[in-house]
């Protein structure tokens, strides 16, 4: 009787011991498995990063892995690649700008190799759009000149007439830039509160204001992981204290 009960007692040690000797080992295991991942994934996001620095630079297709761009040979064990697309769209939202500060919309493609803007100008009215609250001061910059605009928080318009922001929601304050064949940008400056600005022209295309930069690369362990990253990089903007006086 007792050599069944110490016999049983032994047992159920062992079931005790495995198990928490088995558990240890699983955490372990899956505690490396988290911690590579990690660290794949991260390696992951700096390819797909330095294959958008690439492209940008020559303002082409960025090739990661066997035989890819020559300025990437560093980066081995990850294939994919950076494309540029240069988008034509009927609107254009921009990110979040602060009070007191400025964006800069072109109204004539922007030349890359030889930093102008290209005609023939974009000869067509501009309804840009802001939150209420916030009010813009758009400076329209000419090859003959300069002409302000102010559209304020409550809605009164100087210089220009109300737009209706084709009933958007979210951006219910708008001036209606009237076209000009000799405008080459807009400089808008955002007074009271920050906002988004939403530029569109009647459903027409609207010159482009940027290059969107897409790259994903993968990993060729067999974690296989991937990243992707989306890059929106404007043209140049231009200081808003250019046309600001100081006092």
């Amino acid at each position: 009787m007792k050599k069944g009960q110490i016999l049983l007692i032994t047992v159920m040690l062992l079931a005790t011991v495995m198990t928490i000797v088995l558990s240890v080992s699983f955490k372990s295991v899956t505690d490396t498995q988290v911690t590579k991942l990690e660290e794949e994934s991260q390696k992951a996001l700096a390819a797909a990063e330095s294959a958008i620095e690439v492209a940008l630079k020559n303002n082409s297709t960025a090739t990661l892995g066997s035989g890819g761009s020559s300025e990437l040979n560093s980066v081995t064990g990850f294939s994919g690649s950076a494309t540029i697309e240069s988008l034509a769209e009927t609107t254009f939202i921009t990110s979040t700008i602060s009070k007191d500060g400025g964006y800069t919309f072109y109204l004539g493609n922007y030349n890359l190799a030889t930093k102008t803007i290209d005609t023939p100008y974009f000869n067509r009215n501009i309804l840009l759009c802001f939150k209420s609250g916030s009010a813009v001061e758009a400076t329209l910059v000419k090859s003959n000149g300069v002409v302000k605009y102010l559209g304020d928080s409550t809605g009164t318009i100087i210089g220009a007439p109300t737009g209706t922001c084709n009933g958007n929601v979210t951006y219910t304050k708008s001036i209606d830039i009237p076209a000009d064949p000799n405008g080459q940008f807009l400089l808008v400056r955002v007074l009271y509160a920050s906002t988004k600005l939403f530029f569109s022209s009647n459903g027409i295309n609207l010159p482009i204001q940027g290059r969107t930069v897409s790259s994903q690369a993968t990993s060729s362990t067999s974690t296989g992981v991937s990243k992707k990253v989306v890059l929106f990089q404007s043209y140049p903007q231009i200081p808003d204290e250019f046309f600001t006086t100081a006092f």
